[in-house]
């Protein structure tokens, strides 16, 4: 099932501001059935990256993955709180 992270991306390939809005305006399935279809066919920003990092990889060298943005990994608990002891 899709998540607010998905739900966001499609309010901005359709053009919505308001993505809370356009989600109470679909149902489940139709949220769903848009899911599946973007997991064949990638978002716009999607493919204008993929594109942007080909073209930069063709440039400067590099595989295109190594100009693509990296997920963010949340920090657990413990390297949180070294974090915090380092700045004492």
């Amino acid at each position: 099932m899709p998540g607010f992270q998905f739900a966001r991306q499609l309010a901005r390939e359709f053009k919505r501001p308001d993505y809370f809005n356009m989600l109470r305006s679909m149902s489940a399935t139709e949220l769903d059935h848009w899911y599946e279809y973007y997991r064949e066919h990638p978002l716009e920003s999607e493919l204008q990256q993929w594109q942007l990092a080909h073209i930069a990889a063709g440039s400067f060298g590099g595989k295109p993955s190594d100009y693509l943005p990296q997920p963010h990994k949340p920090k657990t608990v413990q390297q949180q709180i070294a974090i915090w002891q380092s700045m004492a």
